[in-house]
């Protein structure tokens, strides 16, 4: 059985993770960075799939943190959902404009987002 866990401990654990993998990725510090990424699949998982209304509240917070990573991954995971799309567009065309692995990676879920790698999806 899943425990309850609050919408302010979800955003912070997003956006300490995307802190975290912020300061590990230019580093080469790939055990570090998947190893937050596995956190977030397992929030994800456990807390979001499953409660859309919840998963709302998280990303919208995140998708307004000043962390790019945080929020980009915060986007998209709603495109994966299918939920705050207009808003989930927004932040990864604006991460994208980062000349980074960051920006690369936002820009690259926006184009499998859109179809422009057939096959592959979010």
């Amino acid at each position: 059985m899943k425990k309850n866990i609050s919408p302010q401990s979800l955003i912070e654990q997003y956006i300490n993770a995307g802190i975290i993998m912020t300061e590990a990725l230019p580093n080469g510090d790939y055990k570090t960075n998947n190893r937050e990424a596995k956190k977030l699949k397992k929030i994800k998982t456990d807390f979001l799939e499953n409660n859309l209304d919840l998963a709302k509240q998280v990303f919208a917070e995140v998708m307004k943190s000043e962390n790019d990573k945080a929020r980009s991954i915060a986007a998209a995971d709603a495109l994966r959902l299918n939920i705050l799309i207009e808003q989930a567009i927004d932040v990864l065309e604006d991460v994208a404009k980062r000349a980074d692995i960051i920006g690369f990676g936002a820009e690259t879920s926006l184009k499998i987002w859109r179809g422009e790698y057939p096959g592959k999806t979010l």
